[in-house]
């Protein structure tokens, strides 16, 4: 099906796996009957999708899809008894009384109004006021681009040890087995109870209710930052960069759908009308191992994809710097000990994540997921080199000093942390330290790009000797900065 086709068309939905926090998005298109409905903003049907899953796996329930009329939780009971082989439908029953030879009609936007940006979602279907999109992004362009961007004035450090005077090692509490079998230092002991703790090092989020639950005081040092969001949401992220910055040079075009779909329209329909690419990506606020994540230059499909859950839109980097043939990104790892001042650390060895397939931009390809991504983790083959080798053979490859490629990306990397310092002082907490995993891409010129992926998720998934590398790696960097808190050297077993 073509891509115009599939945008209007097609229909989306998503389904979870509880047990393994999975989600799962689908893409089906109805049959004859159910395609025919038109739309309406009074309609007399509704039409819902019914997924019957009969081994409980999300697989046995999209064998096939097709609609019918019910009038009864016994129709639907016959279908499934009789249809052994098809398990997914979708549902169709009126909302108002109608009489023979009335068409059958639904709302496409069944309850979304335009608090939800009901008409600027129509144009997934029907021909809309262009005019009107491109006039509200430049007024959007024009505000990002007045913003001038002023740098916090440099503070002495004022971080102090954690360590005991006494010598006696520091109690650390923690959910996560990484953490148990790789926190070997001396200077710490594990405990069983989080109330006996020195240090609270866990996965879950730490608000102040969980505090009060857990027995937590404020004595204690946390793995995390208050309003961290404001960098590990990828739509939040985007935002504090944004009211920071305006739209920086290692900042691709992105747009919270949920709230700036009128701009990303008008963005859209701007580039079209100059001619230039237009190939976006989709991801979810706050997903990883890239879960939901479509690429495609198609405006109605962008819109549709909105129906499978909140998402960032941002301009495709369709010609990266390549490696070999094929697309790469980079993993830092940052040590962060304090907001105001700011006091971050950048690890100089970073992780190299390879594409298995040469790069294309042939519109096939953009569903082959060993072609446009770059984390293995979790399918596909693990494809990943050391820095050194990594560095050698790029400098080789395209004639270029990596020394001068890794001042731009501190540079940016520490923007990105000015911008959270800048716009919410309130994460300042002299009890916090935390590590984060900030991804890169490099364009075709060598610049660098902030890649929206969450900078703040587990890693479970990487092999035991690259944890074991990068622990003994940040230990040795955390020992040279001084680190006052030197559980944030490992810290990076848990953090991606």
């Amino acid at each position: 099906m073509c891509g115009e086709l599939r945008g209007r068309c097609a229909n989306d939905v998503s389904a979870g796996y509880a047990p393994l926090d999975v989600v799962t998005s689908f893409e089906y298109v109805m049959d004859e009957l159910g395609s025919a409905l038109r739309h309406s903003d009074e309609p007399n049907f509704r039409v819902s999708p019914f997924l019957y899953m009969p081994d409980g796996k999300l697989a046995s329930a999209v064998s096939c899809n097709f609609s019918f009329g019910v009038n009864s939780a016994t129709d639907i009971c016959w279908a499934i008894v009789n249809f052994k082989y098809i398990f997914s439908f979708s549902i169709l029953w009126p909302t108002q009384n109608v009489q023979k030879g009335d068409e059958c009609t639904r709302d496409f936007l069944c309850g979304i109004g335009e608090e939800k940006q009901r008409s600027a979602r129509l144009t997934a279907w029907f021909h809309t006021p262009q005019n009107y999109f491109i006039e509200q992004y430049e007024k959007c362009r024009q505000k990002l681009q007045s913003t001038s961007f002023v740098s916090p004035p440099m503070k002495p450090c004022t971080t102090n040890s954690l360590l005991c005077n006494d010598g006696s090692p520091l109690r650390v509490y923690t959910d996560i087995p990484h953490v148990e079998e790789l926190l070997t230092r001396p200077e710490f002991e594990i405990s069983t109870d989080p109330k006996d703790a020195d240090i609270i090092w866990t996965g879950m989020q730490v608000d102040e209710e969980m505090k009060v639950a857990a027995g937590l005081t404020d004595q204690q040092y946390i793995n995390q930052f208050p309003f961290e969001a404001c960098l590990v949401m990828k739509h939040h992220l985007a935002e504090t960069v944004q009211k920071a910055y305006g739209y920086p040079d290692w900042l691709q075009s992105t747009y919270n759908l949920e709230t700036q779909l009128t701009h990303l329209i008008g963005d859209y329909y701007v580039r079209k009308r100059d001619g230039l690419d237009n190939l976006w990506i989709l991801k979810p606020w706050n997903m990883a191992r890239t879960i939901d994540t479509t690429i495609t230059g198609n405006l109605s499909a962008i819109i549709r994809l909105m129906e499978t859950g909140p998402k960032v839109c941002q301009k495709y980097i369709e010609y990266p710097a390549l490696f070999r043939g094929k697309k790469f990104d980079l993993r830092y790892i940052i040590l962060v000990r304090s907001i105001d001042p700011l006091e971050i650390f950048l690890s100089d060895v970073f992780w190299v994540r390879l594409a298995n397939n040469p790069y294309s931009l042939d519109k096939r390809s953009f569903s082959e997921y060993e072609t446009h991504f770059t984390v293995m983790n979790y399918r596909g083959k693990l494809n990943h080199m050391n820095t050194p080798e990594f560095v050698r053979e790029f400098e080789k490859e395209h004639q270029v000093k990596w020394w001068d490629i890794h001042v731009r990306v501190k540079r940016m990397i520490r923007s990105v942390f000015e911008s959270a310092a800048v716009v919410h002082p309130e994460m300042q907490s002299s009890q916090s330290r935390a590590i984060y995993g900030v991804d890169v891409m490099l364009d075709c010129h060598f610049q660098p790009k902030k890649v929206w992926r969450t900078l703040d998720t587990p890693i479970h998934g990487y092999c035991p000797r690259t944890l074991a590398c990068v622990k003994s790696e940040l230990e040795v960097s955390a020992r040279l900065s001084s680190s006052p808190a030197i559980f944030l050297s490992v810290k990076s077993l848990l953090r991606s």
